[in-house]
């Protein structure tokens, strides 16, 4: 889908001082004489870039940043630089480098600069390692190249933008094997948020489904497809009926990634509701539009799975996407039905827009025939994380305290944060009900707590199982992040990735 070639490479920081390239990149630091690399420049380059400093014209601090246009030096063809504020010195952090990248593709396609070169030092930059900064940089500014632009007219697509970043490094080797990296995890970023930026007429169950097996031509994945009618045979009552109210029909997606042989696989599992208008239970008007964000789940699974299998990394992985359109046709399920999923429970459809669950559940109980040592889903699942986390953590429930630690750490390296919530047994009496063995909706009160509560049902008897309720990190329509522009964030790519790596590896 969004695919590009790669625009970031290594150079030797040596080679700075013959650059040719049409600007320079200079982090300057708050309150530091001494700007990023400015020692390796051409002493032209050098000198207007100190007299600009000693002028004021770039602070260091964070949003501070200035493009300088410089003469000619002897060696180098440089005409502009773009000084980039990155703050205090022994405050910067993976997430301000990471910043600092978007914002210097930003500040490159504003000025029409097709290749550009930066320092990456770790002298420069206090006691970061310099694999930690380059690749933190080097995500930034990759992931904010994205643009969706499918559906736009070709003059507005074809916007003229920055063609290649050289990284200036002292250790070449090393930072190629970091950018390689980093650009298959970019991809399955890119995917990810391709398919969650897609509209409902365009991508629904189905189609999802063809994208995945698109996603895994020429990768060593396997894709296996269930229909409706192998659902019907399996049981699977909790996404038929999610999708029994849409022409549309559902589907279940099993991608299996084996790069260790005969070992216990990592099972992901990720909600894909392609559009969900809340069926008889209907939604308000108001923003229902970003209800095709409503499978961010299972982009964010199927990303991870492309971005595992480019890597070719030593694991075995099976990545399970439940795929439904919630529609109030006349088939629709109502409130007050009874369903029975694959693992034999009945639940009582209390609220039709509690639909994630739903289709989880079957999912859930499926991933037990991998026999997985761990199970992770995703799941733009409920409103009520919103109002507790707001837009800056997704919220985590699980059976295990050693695995919601790990998952932790891996967000606070990608700034995909996520924060526990509990799961004491009390609310698990929230779910009672008189007719069914579960309700599907526990009340008002601690409702992203209940909603983990009914997926750990179909999780299997010591099965270690995490839950993330992505609903207020899954997509952001104000643009507020330098390296994220408006709508899908593809959330749930990088965070396992760096899960994976931090302890699978």
């Amino acid at each position: 889908m969004n695919e590009q070639k790669p625009i970031i490479q290594a150079i030797s920081s040596k080679k700075l001082s013959r650059y040719n390239g049409d600007a320079l990149i200079i982090g300057v630091c708050e309150g530091d004489d001494a700007p990023v690399g400015l020692d390796y420049c051409d002493d032209a380059v050098g000198k207007m870039v100190n007299n600009a400093l000693k002028a004021g014209w770039c602070s260091g601090k964070p949003d501070s940043t200035q493009i300088v246009s410089v003469t000619k030096g002897k060696k180098s063809n440089v005409e502009r630089v773009i000084l980039v504020g990155l703050g205090k010195l022994d405050k910067l952090t993976l997430e301000s480098m990471r910043v600092a990248g978007g914002k210097v593709f930003g500040l490159c396609k504003g000025a029409g600069i097709k290749r550009a070169a930066v320092l990456m030092t770790s002298d420069d930059l206090a006691e970061m390692k310099s694999s930690a900064i380059i690749d933190a940089f080097s995500e930034g500014l990759r992931l904010a190249t994205y643009s969706f632009n499918r559906f736009k007219s070709d003059d507005e697509a074809s916007e003229a933008t920055l063609e290649q970043i050289d990284l200036a490094c002292a250790e070449v080797d090393q930072a190629e094997s970091i950018l390689g990296r980093m650009e298959h995890v970019a991809n399955g970023v890119m995917l990810a948020r391709d398919l969650g930026n897609l509209p409902g007429n365009v991508l629904f169950p189905d189609q999802l489904a063809q994208e995945a097996k698109k996603m895994a031509d020429g990768l060593p994945i396997t894709v296996t497809v269930l229909d409706e009618h192998d659902l019907q045979k399996k049981g699977m009552g909790g996404i038929l009926a999610v999708g029994q109210g849409s022409k549309k029909p559902p589907r279940l997606i099993v991608m299996e990634y084996k790069g260790a042989g005969d070992a216990q696989p990592l099972a992901v599992v990720g909600k894909a509701v392609t559009f969900d208008t809340g069926g008889i239970s209907l939604k308000p008007p108001a923003k229902m539009d970003e209800m095709r964000y409503d499978m961010c789940g299972g982009a964010a699974v199927i990303g991870f799975m492309q971005s595992v299998a480019q890597r070719k990394l030593p694991i075995n992985v099976v990545g399970i996407v439940p795929s439904a359109e919630n529609m109030p046709g006349g088939q629709a399920i109502r409130p007050g039905d009874i369903i029975t999923s694959a693992k034999g429970l009945t639940v009582e459809v209390l609220n039709t827009d509690a639909e994630g669950r739903l289709i989880l559940m079957d999912a859930l109980h499926h991933a037990e025939q991998f026999n997985p040592h761990t199970v992770i889903d995703f799941a733009t699942l409920t409103g009520a994380v919103i109002v507790a986390l707001g837009n800056q953590a997704s919220g985590v429930m699980s059976n295990d305290e050693a695995l919601t630690a790990q998952l932790q750490e891996a967000g606070k390296d990608t700034h995909e944060r996520v924060w526990p919530l509990p799961l004491f047994p009390e609310y698990q009496d929230q779910l009672k009900s008189v007719a069914a063995d579960l309700a599907n909706v526990g009340g008002r009160e601690a409702g992203t707590i209940t909603a983990g509560c009914f997926l750990s049902r179909f999780v299997g008897e010591g099965r270690r199982w995490a839950h993330l309720d992505i609903a207020g990190t899954a997509w952001d329509m104000g643009g507020k992040c330098a390296y994220s522009p408006k709508g899908a964030v593809g959330v749930g790519v990088r965070l396992l990735n760096r899960f994976v790596d931090q302890n699978l590896l």
